[in-house]
Protein backbone atom coordinates (compact mmCIF):
# COMPACT_ATOMS: atom_id res chain seq x y z
CA UNK A 1 0.00 0.00 0.00
CA UNK A 2 1.10 3.52 -0.70
CA UNK A 3 1.82 5.93 2.15
CA UNK A 4 -0.95 8.24 0.94
CA UNK A 5 -3.46 5.39 1.22
CA UNK A 6 -2.28 4.56 4.72
CA UNK A 7 -2.44 8.19 5.84
CA UNK A 8 -5.91 8.54 4.34
CA UNK A 9 -7.13 5.51 6.29
CA UNK A 10 -5.59 6.85 9.50
CA UNK A 11 -7.26 10.21 8.94
CA UNK A 12 -10.61 8.53 8.28
CA UNK A 13 -10.56 5.96 11.10
CA UNK A 14 -8.08 7.40 13.59
CA UNK A 15 -5.08 5.70 15.08
CA UNK A 16 -3.84 3.33 16.18
CA UNK A 17 -5.22 1.45 13.19
CA UNK A 18 -4.44 -2.08 12.10
CA UNK A 19 -4.32 -2.48 8.34
CA UNK A 20 -3.85 -5.87 6.72
CA UNK A 21 -2.73 -5.96 3.10
CA UNK A 22 -4.31 -9.12 1.70
CA UNK A 23 -2.48 -8.67 -1.60
CA UNK A 24 0.82 -8.84 0.30
CA UNK A 25 -0.34 -11.78 2.43
CA UNK A 26 -1.35 -13.71 -0.68
CA UNK A 27 1.90 -12.79 -2.43
CA UNK A 28 3.94 -14.14 0.50
CA UNK A 29 1.80 -17.29 0.63
CA UNK A 30 2.43 -17.85 -3.08
CA UNK A 31 6.17 -17.36 -2.59
CA UNK A 32 6.14 -20.06 0.07
CA UNK A 33 4.10 -22.52 -1.96
CA UNK A 34 6.22 -21.85 -5.05
CA UNK A 35 9.40 -22.49 -3.05
CA UNK A 36 8.08 -25.95 -2.20
CA UNK A 37 6.40 -26.47 -5.57
CA UNK A 38 7.75 -29.98 -6.05
CA UNK A 39 6.37 -31.19 -2.70
CA UNK A 40 3.13 -33.05 -3.40
CA UNK A 41 1.75 -33.09 0.15
CA UNK A 42 2.51 -29.53 1.21
CA UNK A 43 0.09 -28.05 3.75
CA UNK A 44 0.79 -24.59 5.11
CA UNK A 45 -0.88 -23.80 8.41
CA UNK A 46 -1.24 -20.47 10.13
CA UNK A 47 -0.68 -20.32 13.89
CA UNK A 48 -3.98 -18.97 15.14
CA UNK A 49 -2.45 -17.70 18.36
CA UNK A 50 -0.52 -15.08 16.33
CA UNK A 51 -3.65 -13.32 15.05
CA UNK A 52 -7.29 -14.26 15.48
CA UNK A 53 -8.92 -11.61 13.29
CA UNK A 54 -11.93 -13.45 11.82
CA UNK A 55 -11.72 -11.62 8.49
CA UNK A 56 -8.07 -12.53 8.02
CA UNK A 57 -8.86 -16.13 8.94
CA UNK A 58 -11.61 -16.19 6.30
CA UNK A 59 -9.11 -14.79 3.81
CA UNK A 60 -6.69 -17.59 4.71
CA UNK A 61 -9.46 -20.10 4.10
CA UNK A 62 -10.02 -18.65 0.62
CA UNK A 63 -6.38 -19.03 -0.38
CA UNK A 64 -6.07 -22.54 1.06
CA UNK A 65 -4.23 -22.01 4.35
CA UNK A 66 -4.94 -24.39 7.24
CA UNK A 67 -4.77 -23.56 10.93
CA UNK A 68 -2.47 -24.63 13.73
CA UNK A 69 -4.43 -24.50 16.99
CA UNK A 70 -3.63 -25.42 20.59
CA UNK A 71 -6.82 -24.71 22.51
CA UNK A 72 -10.49 -25.57 22.17
CA UNK A 73 -11.26 -21.85 21.73
CA UNK A 74 -8.87 -21.67 18.78
CA UNK A 75 -10.41 -24.79 17.25
CA UNK A 76 -13.90 -23.33 17.67
CA UNK A 77 -12.82 -20.04 16.08
CA UNK A 78 -11.25 -21.90 13.19
CA UNK A 79 -14.42 -23.91 12.65
CA UNK A 80 -16.54 -20.74 12.53
CA UNK A 81 -14.45 -19.57 9.55
CA UNK A 82 -15.11 -22.82 7.70
CA UNK A 83 -11.44 -23.70 7.44
CA UNK A 84 -11.03 -27.39 6.69
CA UNK A 85 -9.90 -29.09 9.88
CA UNK A 86 -7.94 -31.63 7.80
CA UNK A 87 -5.41 -29.04 6.64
Amino acid sequence: MEITQLLGLANTYGSPLYIYDTDKIESQYNRLTDAFGTEKNLNLNYVLKALSNINILKFFKNIGVGLDTVSIQEVQLGLTTGIDSKK
